[in-house]
């Protein structure tokens, strides 16, 4: 008689934002916090990272209902869990990407002494192959919960790896599909002469069997998601007259990896210099924006620092606890209520990038003070898209967020370097904020 085996769900999870899956300390590496890399040296999404994330949303699925013990792995402490994870390496051959970071001091709006890092990365559209072993024969309920799980991960609630609240591993589940084994097919699985491409193996072996996984349309709850954009670009406020007034010009310059001012280079996005024969040529900036594939984004790390600076002012000005700034924003005792991801140009949208020349001025001549120029090059017009995600916030502190975007629609935050030059301070706009869902 055929008796419920296996049930396993393949896919591929793809990259939203960069992702850094902490390796081992090393002191010869030539950044502060290296990728988890086996033994070929491959970057490596370990097996223990992919079912922690996934018992982390199953938790919040269920709660106040706990996890049942046979998939927490609890039960008796000797019983493996029913889900089976797989570590996953990159397809193709992505290349990594140090980030780098920088603590802000909060009365200066300046970079802190000693607080500089450096993460290895890898960037946004990287895909990882998925694989989930469901041992239904010990516990066929499981595979509703994992089926439950992953119809989220497939909506993009998919969050790994470390400093996920600072912008860094956003995925989406894409392409999965749901194989229910049975006895009859106990002697094709596992097949360790397949091991090294179990997709391609299952995909042929048993493709009469394959669901497609449904996407989940409501929200996790006690999950609220944020979204919005800035705008860089011409600066019309709108009167009670004519609101089509330019009053200046919005720019954005946020500098990234000291390698971004080595690999400068003018192309279609810039505003060259006339006369300029060859659009590749390279350039020295003192000062370049963060860039992927030569596209200038937000880190989201850069958004959550204004953001956390300018609440704590408020609630400072106001006489009020600090305390929901560190709910909301984390502590090195708790993590963060909110999630900020990477923010990265619209398409549809005009992107023009200009480099800037400064000088410093003496105040007795009126001219240029010694050798002190210097340049920057900043995004003078486009629009990103942003997105954020509160987790179990209170009235106060759902209450304390809002406020906050609303000094942000004021242009009352500056993001990035050059703030008080005149970079920064963009168009906010908040398309999306609806209240916590119900749990």
């Amino acid at each position: 008689m055929t008796q419920p085996y296996r049930t396993l769900f393949v896919g591929t999870l793809v990259q939203e934002s960069f992702l850094s899956s902490g390796g081992r300390d090393d002191p010869t590496a030539s950044m502060d916090s290296p990728l988890a890399r086996d033994g070929q040296g491959r970057p490596t999404l370990r097996g223990t990272s992919l079912a922690g994330a996934l018992i982390a949303t199953l938790r919040r699925i269920l709660r106040p209902a706990p996890v049942p013990l046979t998939i927490s792995g609890c039960q008796d402490g000797r019983q493996p869990s029913v889900w089976r994870c797989f570590n996953s390496h990159p397809l193709g051959n992505p290349q990594g990407v140090v980030r780098q970071h920088v603590a802000i001091n909060a009365q200066t709006g300046a970079a802190q002494d000693s607080a500089l890092f450096d993460v290895e990365t890898l960037p946004p559209g990287t895909r990882w192959p998925f694989l989930l072993e469901v041992d239904t024969s010990r516990d066929g309920q499981a595979v509703d919960f994992a089926r439950e799980v992953l119809a989220h991960w497939a909506a993009g609630r998919c969050l790994l790896g470390r400093e996920v609240a600072r912008g860094l591993g956003w995925l989406r589940l894409q392409d999965c599909q749901e194989y229910a084994l049975t006895t009859e097919q106990l002697a094709h699985w596992p097949c360790a002469r397949q091991a090294d491409n179990y997709p391609r193996y299952l995909k042929e072996q048993f493709s009469s069997l394959a669901k497609p996984l449904h996407v989940a349309s409501e929200p996790l709850p006690g999950w609220c998601e944020i979204s919005g954009t800035l705008t860089a670009g011409d600066y019309q406020p709108t009167w009670h007259g004519d609101g089509q007034t330019t009053w200046g010009l919005d720019s954005l310059s946020i500098g990234g990896h000291a390698s971004e001012e080595l690999m400068a280079s003018w192309n279609d996005h810039y505003l060259a210099p006339d006369g300029l024969a060859n659009p590749s040529t390279g350039f020295d900036p003192d000062f370049a924006v963060v860039t992927h594939e030569q596209l200038p984004y937000i880190p989201g790390s850069s958004l959550r620092g204004p953001l956390r600076h300018a609440l704590a002012r408020l609630l400072k000005a106001n006489g009020q606890s600090a305390d929901i700034v560190d709910a909301l924003f984390g502590t090195t005792a708790h993590s963060a209520k909110l999630l900020i991801t990477d923010v990265f140009p619209d398409p549809n949208a005009d992107l023009r990038l200009a480099w800037f020349q400064h000088h410093a001025e003496d105040e007795f001549t009126g001219g240029a003070y010694g050798s002190s120029k210097f340049d920057r090059v900043a995004v003078t017009h486009g629009q990103f898209r942003w997105k954020m995600v509160l987790e179990d916030a209170n009235a106060n502190e759902w209450a304390a967020l809002k406020t906050v975007f609303e000094l942000a629609q004021q242009h009352q935050i500056g993001l990035g370097g050059g703030q008080w030059r005149g970079h920064g301070w963009l168009q906010w706009q908040v398309e999306s904020f609806d209240e916590m869902s119900g749990e």
